[in-house]
């Protein structure tokens, strides 16, 4: 049934050149790779009922990427596991960071894609995306210095697979900031796990990975987890 938020919806798609444009990338991706996962389903249920999450603008204020510069041991080559569509990359390599995005959606990845191909030159060498499961691909790359992780291990119902995956992407030592909503914020039908405290998070990761560091922000309902790789 069209209800009125969807052809609202709709409408936006087909006025808006880079909804348009988005579209196109996510219809030729499908049709590439024939795929239909839950992975990919994210981002075209995003273009039916909420358009305006993919545009780059309605990321550019996004609260959970500028938190990066608040922790120091995130730095050099930064592997960011679950990007999604690459907004955050992309805005992170234009303050100056170095970031490789990592997902399982190829749809994902298309439109991260397609978006740092819109970013100049200094822009585009800084981020790099790529598709990939870390619990089952080993990295036959340079090791990245430092991880960070937003809004994705709610989804992860065991983390050990994907944790010793990490390990193996990453220098000896290495940091990783992990961040999770707050109990049911943000909360949709695939979230299976909730996070109510700082308890809660740091018996999900360890003793996988060492928690440093736990921060609550009861503003924006999000806890952030500083953890090393020992």
């Amino acid at each position: 049934m069209w209800t009125f938020s969807r052809v609202k919806n709709w409408l936006r798609v087909l006025i808006d050149p880079e909804l348009r444009e988005l579209r196109r990338v996510i219809n030729k991706t499908l049709a590439t790779n024939q795929i239909f996962s839950k992975h990919d389903q994210i981002f075209i249920q995003r273009l039916h009922a909420t358009p305006m999450a993919l545009k780059m603008i309605f990321w550019k204020k996004h609260f959970e990427w500028k938190v990066i510069k608040n922790y120091p041991e995130i730095h050099g080559n930064i592997l960011d596991f679950g990007c999604g569509a690459g907004h955050s990359d992309i805005l992170l390599a234009r303050q100056g960071y170095k970031v490789h995005g990592i997902d399982l959606s190829p749809v994902g990845i298309a439109i991260a894609s397609y978006f740092k191909s819109k970013q100049n030159n200094s822009v585009r060498d800084l981020v790099s995306f790529e598709i990939t499961d870390v619990s089952m691909s080993l990295n036959n790359q340079l090791l990245f210095d430092s991880a960070w992780s937003s809004h994705v291990f709610e989804h992860i119902e065991d983390p050990v697979p994907v944790l010793k995956g990490l390990k193996n992407w990453l220098n000896p030592g290495a940091y990783m900031l992990i961040s999770v909503p707050t109990g049911y914020a943000y909360d949709d039908p695939d979230h299976v796990n909730h996070f109510h405290n700082s308890e809660d998070i740091t018996c999900f990761l360890e003793p996988h990975v060492k928690v440093v560091k736990i921060d609550i922000s009861q503003e924006n309902q999000v806890i952030r987890a500083l953890c090393k790789f020992t």
